[in-house]
């Protein structure tokens, strides 16, 4: 009989738990630190906080978080939703359907991805000035929208492409239309990508820092980075304050993520008992 040998679980769980240790304690300390005053901060960085006092995240949600997060809701929402509905759209057809030049509009598509989106902020901005949406929310949506639609299309053409067909197929010959068929069969059968889809378009526009600065000018239209963005200053910057409006902008990304990831985690967990 084989000997069982711990060593190698015991490393991966080591790795693990540091991995871990790494992704945990600098959140942790951030959402400490807003607690804090800058002189503790600074003398004393790792030391646990005096009081947990909320000043400093009343301070930040005044100043910055309660006028911008309207506006990245709004950005995000918007964004996502349209990103993953086209996305869906266009990787259902191309692995569904044939039709002329399908190998170079699926390579046509999957290049954006390695377009990065700063070396095209210029041209963005000179097309946004010309269409006249230059400053103007829609003018923010469709560059993210423009720029997630290739990993989305990707991730979901990947899922798409490995669904069995036979359940599609009983539903034609029942006489269900295909946006039936998407809707009430593949769209249920996709949910753990439509949701990893979601997360990831989320979270980048959620963040997103550069896209917001060069196209909107109007103070009401920046979104939460830019509003954490003023609170730093060439003379004075009050760190933990600072640290409070991010602990308070990583809130709803938190909810997000845990509120749909035992979706995901059921799917993937049904996917490899089925298979």
């Amino acid at each position: 009989m084989k000997r069982y040998n711990p060593i190698p679980r015991i490393v991966i769980n080591l790795l693990v738990f540091f991995i871990v240790l790494a992704i945990l304690v600098p959140i942790v300390w951030m959402y400490f630190g807003g607690f804090k005053t800058d002189t503790i901060l600074f003398s004393s960085p790792w030391a646990m906080p005096q009081s947990f006092s909320f000043r400093n995240f009343v301070v930040a949600w005044n100043f910055c978080i309660g006028g911008n997060i309207l506006n990245s809701i709004i950005y995000t929402v918007i964004g996502t939703a349209i990103t993953v509905l086209l996305s869906s759209f266009a990787a259902f057809a191309t692995v569904r359907f044939s039709f002329c030049l399908k190998a170079q509009y699926f390579v046509f598509i999957i290049s954006g991805m390695m377009v990065a989106s700063q070396s095209a902020l210029i041209p963005i901005y000179k097309l946004l000035m010309s269409i006249h949406l230059y400053n103007t929310r829609i003018g923010l949506i469709l560059p993210y929208v423009a720029y997630r639609i290739p990993f989305s299309f990707f991730l979901l053409w990947t899922y798409f492409s490995v669904l069995p067909i036979d359940v599609e197929e009983s539903a034609y010959l029942e006489g269900a239309k295909i946006h039936q068929i998407f809707f009430k069969i593949v769209f249920p059968m996709s949910k753990a990508a439509l949701i990893t889809a979601i997360i990831e378009s989320s979270r980048y526009i959620w963040n997103d820092f550069a896209f917001a600065l060069v196209f909107t000018e109007d103070p009401s239209l920046k979104n939460i980075p830019l509003g954490l963005f003023a609170l730093r200053s060439t003379t004075h910057t009050n760190w933990t304050v600072l640290l409070a409006g991010l602990g308070l902008s990583a809130v709803p990304m938190i909810v997000v993520y845990l509120s749909l990831q035992k979706y995901f985690i059921n799917d993937v967990n049904a996917g490899s008992v089925k298979g």
